[in-house]
């Protein structure tokens, strides 16, 4: 008798982008790293590609694709973020699936409605397009028709389900909690818990059915809220009890349960995984797999509406239900119902405009669902596609940009119902400031071109005035929408003021001549530039065209800025008018490059200010991690001036700090300032260092130590996992290099030092395949080859390093 085990993770993270420029802006929270999609990634997603397994001595006996070996699926808006900026992350997603096809006939992956919507509180267009949208995702990225989809939050209904069947999809995942009755063929109706080791069908009204799988609710919990985690071996035990004869164990839970969640969960995942995979009488499978060798028979029922985080159905993304993450234990979360009613007005209000406009489309209803196809592959060729084939008016500009502002509309509108807004304690949370912003560009696209351009978004404040924050300092909707809202709105002037103000730092951006600029989702080209330098100064003098590359709206601006040493930057932007406004801008352009070339900076300064009165934009317009590299090319000067300056002090007072701290006397603030900026300075230098300066690093930390400085920071951290990177990437073009062997070795000697979390998920993966290639012919050269026996020495240090075990001595890789 053979049980089967499951274990299905739900990788997922809410959508952090500007919807304005379709890129997510700093977040401080989540350093070292820029933002928490990249945090995560590097906790959770990259490391159970290869989740290390090891003995009780902890060192690494094994690496495990956790993914090959489970069931998942990736929220489709996560994959497109991990395709532009962790491919290797999503290519290894894509390879499980395959690997699982392979070994079982049934892949991996799951679909996952779109959005991240509670379906039940959707619209019925809006649940269809979402699960279309979910389907056309996954075969974009993984190449077969979805069989499974994942539903967010698990949150059903009848009609959920309906269209679910109608669409092609044959199963989905809940709670336990959400079955209402079931029954064994030709069986009465039970009540109670259900058996979770069976896979069961659910008949609809249609005549149609969807397959359901209920969790072991007790061992998800056990695994997401308690300590099974801390080990794999009791997890194994405990999947493989659920199972019952020859049915199945399985659970659900978030995938960032393994290793963000739980640091190391991923390598307690890949103990069970592997455990399991060799257990006698154990077959580790998926979903579809179990499905194909046990077909439902037994039937089930669900409550409806109902969710896996809500025990009141789906009230948490309605009503004040009680459910929340215990914030303050005052706080209500009475402001959900007013939220709901005002983005359900706002929604309604967006499909009456895209109806009413309709006439664009040969059916404006098909054509949004067939917009995946441009939000998948934004390519000119793809659009050009697309809306030949869905519009029904001739392609002038004006049609194409509005056909796009509308269908743009749409996706805004369903992203503004994204179930996080709604899930934590209150309104001022991060995840509600960002379904708002979504609400607020769809504001803006429906409102374009209409009489009263301003209708929806003073509709929708007047309803989000009854939501209140818990935090007085918040308001309400109305305010936080002042405060947080609309500064994040960006449009075509705040974009060109960007490219302006970059190149008047960098004069190597935006270009030369014609040539466009891709900055976050807009094209930016140069109908003319003039530069001028000089006296510490630089003139900049433009025209500048831009272009949306979502909407194709555009429109050409002039600009005009000064830099002068020791003056706040400030450029003017102001768009191109009619004849008369076009020939005072070419007389205000002579004008500024006459007196920067008569050497008056002063008094180009104070016409530009004259030119662009009103129309004058600082620094603050610089927008995200681009902005933030612009702002540090400027800052760099001065910096280099404070960091010589704390260096000429600690230089010059090191012996004296050496002394007090030898005698047990405090250094003073100043001094201790001095000492840490200045060596924690040198040693990013050294480790950023090309090939990294380990005798330096060396030495760096003899000489912190002798000062009391601590140099283990997360910041030192970070650029310690960096340089280690690149030293193994050195190794890995040339493995028999025994300089490059020996950096490797100091890098990682330094980065398994450090207490602060150091990243050595590459380095150990690279030194586990280098071992395993290359351990047992050095070894057997050495005794006679004096290079083989020094490469021998300093791969044997680099794996002692990075604790890992010898490949092929009981280890596992899959």
């Amino acid at each position: 008798m053979t049980r089967w085990v499951c274990v299905h993770g739900h990788f997922y993270q809410p959508p952090r982008e500007n919807p304005w420029l379709e890129v997510i802006e700093p977040q401080p929270s989540a350093a070292p790293y820029p933002d928490w999609n990249a945090r995560i990634t590097a906790e959770c997603y990259r490391p159970n590609s290869a989740a290390r397994i090891v003995d009780g001595d902890g060192r690494i006996v094994g690496i495990v694709d956790n993914y090959q070996h489970m069931s998942f699926n990736v929220g489709p808006t996560l994959m497109s973020w991990l395709e532009l900026h962790a491919a290797d992350v999503h290519a290894a997603l894509i390879a499980a699936d395959r690997a699982a096809l392979a070994r079982l006939g049934h892949g991996a992956a799951m679909a996952q409605a779109y959005g991240h919507l509670i379906l039940p509180l959707a619209s019925r267009r809006d649940k269809v397009t979402q699960v279309r949208w979910g389907v056309a995702d996954f075969r974009h990225r993984f190449g077969r028709a979805p069989r499974g989809m994942w539903l967010p939050e698990c949150a059903v209904d009848v009609d959920t389900l309906e269209v679910l069947a109608e669409e092609g999809v044959a199963f989905t995942v809940l709670a336990p909690r959400q079955a209402a009755r079931w029954r064994a063929p030709g069986g009465a109706w039970q009540l109670g818990p259900i058996e979770t080791h069976r896979v069961y069908r659910c008949p609809l009204p249609s005549g149609r059915s969807v397959d359901l799988f209920f969790y072991d609710g007790p061992i998800a919990q056990a695994v997401a809220f308690e300590r099974l985690l801390t080990d794999g071996g009791a997890l194994a035990e405990r999947l493989l009890s659920s199972a019952r004869g020859d049915g199945l164990g399985h659970i659900a839970t978030d995938g960032e349960t393994y290793g963000h969640h739980h640091r190391y969960g991923d390598m307690a995942l890949a103990w069970a995984l592997a455990s399991l995979g060799q257990r006698a009488g154990a077959r580790l499978g998926n979903y579809e797999a179990f499905r194909a060798a046990q077909p439902a028979t037994w039937e089930v029922e669900v409550v409806a509406p109902s969710s896996w985080s809500c025990a009141h159905g789906v009230g948490r993304w309605r009503d004040d239900c009680g459910c929340n993450v215990g914030s303050g234990p005052d706080w209500r979360q009475a402001w959900r119902r007013p939220l709901r009613d005002a983005l359900d007005w706002l929604r309604d209000r967006a499909a009456d405009v895209f109806e009413a406009e309709g006439a664009l489309f040969h059916d404006p209803w098909a054509a949004r669902d067939a917009y995946v196809e441009v939000v998948l592959d934004r390519q000119p060729a793809v659009v050009d596609r697309f809306l030949a084939s869905q519009v029904a008016l001739p392609l002038t500009p004006a049609v194409r940009q509005r056909a796009l502002e509308l269908l743009e509309s749409q996706r805004q509108a369903m992203a503004m119902f994204t179930s996080c807004g709604w899930f934590f304690d209150d309104l001022s949370g991060i995840e509600t400031v960002q379904i708002l912003r979504y609400a607020a560009r769809v504001c803006e696209l429906i409102d374009r071109g209409q009489v009263d351009a301003g209708a929806s978004q003073r509709g929708l404040l007047e309803r989000l005035a009854g939501a209140h924050s818990n935090l007085p300092e918040h308001g309400d909707g109305r305010a936080l929408w002042a405060a947080q809202v609309a500064p994040a709105r960006v449009d075509l002037r705040h974009v060109v003021a960007h490219v302006a103000l970059a190149a008047l730092v960098d004069p190597a951006r935006p270009g030369a001549g014609a040539a466009a600029t891709e900055v976050f989702c807009y094209r930016v080209e140069e109908v003319d530039r003039s530069e001028r330098r000089g006296q510490g100064a630089r003139l900049l003098v433009a025209t500048l065209r831009a272009t949306s590359r979502l909407t194709e709206e555009d429109d050409v601006f002039h600009v005009a800025g000064v830099r002068r040493d020791g003056h706040p930057l400030v450029v003017g932007v102001r768009p191109c008018g009619d004849e008369v406004e076009v020939a005072a801008w070419a007389r205000a352009r002579t004008t500024l490059l006459e007196q920067f070339d008569a050497g008056d900076v002063v008094g180009a300064a104070a016409s530009i200010g004259q030119a662009f009165a009103g129309a004058l934009v600082d620094l603050s317009a610089l927008r995200a991690h681009d902005g933030a590299g612009v702002v540090a090319r400027l800052l760099a000067e001065p910096l280099a001036a404070a960091d010589a300056a704390l260096a000429d002090v600690y230089t010059r007072d090191a012996g004296l700090m050496r002394w007090l701290v030898s005698v047990g006397l405090p250094v003073p603030p100043a001094f201790r300032a001095a000492a840490e900026h200045t060596l924690r300075r040198r040693m990013l230098r050294a480790l950023a260092a090309e090939p990294p300066q380990f005798p330096a690093v060396r030495g760096l930390i003899d000489e912190a130590w002798s000062v009391r400085v601590d140099l283990d920071t997360a910041e030192i951290a970070y650029a310690a996992g960096g340089a280690l990177h690149r030293a193994i990437d050195r190794v890995i073009e040339a493995p028999g290099d025994v300089a490059a062997l020996e950096g490797a070795a100091r890098a990682a000697e330094i980065a398994s030092r450090m207490r602060s979390r150091v990243d050595l998920w590459h380095a150990q993966n690279a030194a586990w395949r280098l071992a395993d290639e290359h351990l047992p012919g050095w070894r057997a050269a050495a005794a006679t080859d004096p290079d083989a026996a020094s490469r021998l020495r300093w791969l044997e240090n680099l794996t002692a390093a990075l604790r890992l075990g010898q490949p092929g001595a009981g280890a596992t890789r899959a």
